[in-house]
């Protein structure tokens, strides 16, 4: 079995070195020790550790837990808190991003070996959920599209606009409440306060989001105009069969944006199905455009 491999993240030279020789007795990897968020924030980018030990107080602007947010926000690797106090407030703000694990310092050799090998567990149990429901939406979605009766009496836009509507109501339901969770935790912990910015994050999420569902894409701005691109299509030769493929990644971008309450609309512009090079979306943002 494959050994994990820790950062830690600690701003007391002494303390961490005795971290690095517990972990190196229990036979894990310390790919770096760090002092300050800023360099936790980098070299889990960089390295993409197992798992990160993360002390809350640290030297410098950024502390542990506005560290571990950023990380959270780019990579899914498990953090467990190191910290010497129990503030209430402070615990509050931690629980936010969804750590894996609590350790109160000083402690044992046994104790910090208890809590990474439970962190660990549950991190690959929830990848395995995680993945198993993506499966399962995309299933369900296979079969809809594949099953789907049509009528002889729509016309193509009749169709595609039934389509649409379909496609919307699933997605109010198997969709909404985690977008509302997971772009409202990111304006929380980023402190984002602006309509730039919300619109930024949100183009953030939903790039996250098709890059679960294995599509690359690419926000390309031209002047004032804003085209999220599509690079590939995992159901290409379906959606060649059956064009009406395209138009659940359409009601996704449109459906998810409407759910941010801001004035504007996305047009489809093109589909890798109609035999273009790529999928591409132009978003109509008012308020993008007066700058």
């Amino acid at each position: 079995m494959a050994k994990s491999r820790i950062l830690v993240v600690e701003d007391e030279a002494i303390v961490a070195m005795g971290i690095k020789q517990k972990l190196e007795e229990l036979d894990y990897i310390v790919v770096d020790i760090v002092f300050t968020g800023e360099d936790a924030v980098q070299i889990a980018l960089r390295e993409e550790p197992d798992l990160i030990l993360m002390d809350i107080v640290l030297k410098g602007e950024m502390d542990g837990i506005e560290a571990a947010a950023k990380i959270r926000n780019q990579l899914d690797i498990p953090v467990i808190y190191l910290t010497a106090y129990s503030d209430e407030e402070v615990l509050e703000r931690a629980r936010m991003t969804e750590p894996y694990g609590y350790i109160i310092k000083p402690f044992k050799k046994s104790e910090l070996n208890a809590n990474l090998e439970m962190a660990l567990y549950k991190h690959t149990e929830d990848q395995k959920k995680s993945e198993n429901l993506k499966k399962k939406i995309l299933a369900d979605f296979y079969d809809f599209i594949m099953n789907m009766p049509t009528s002889a009496d729509q016309s193509d836009v009749e169709l595609r606009n039934t389509l649409l509507k379909l496609f919307a109501s699933r997605l109010e339901e198997d969709m909404r409440p985690r977008f509302e969770q997971e772009l409202g935790d990111i304006v929380e912990e980023k402190g984002i306060d602006d309509l730039k910015g919300i619109y930024n994050a949100y183009l953030d999420w939903i790039a996250q989001l098709f890059t679960e569902f294995g599509i690359q894409t690419k926000i390309d701005a031209k002047g004032k105009e804003y085209f999220f691109i599509f690079l590939n299509c995992p159901w290409l030769e379906d959606a060649k069969k059956k064009p009406v493929f395209c138009l659940n990644c359409q009601a996704i971008i449109q459906q998810s944006f409407d759910w941010t309450g801001m004035e504007g609309k996305v047009d489809k512009r093109a589909t890798i199905a109609d035999g273009r090079e790529n999928c591409i979306f132009k978003f109509n943002v008012p308020f993008m455009e007066k700058e």
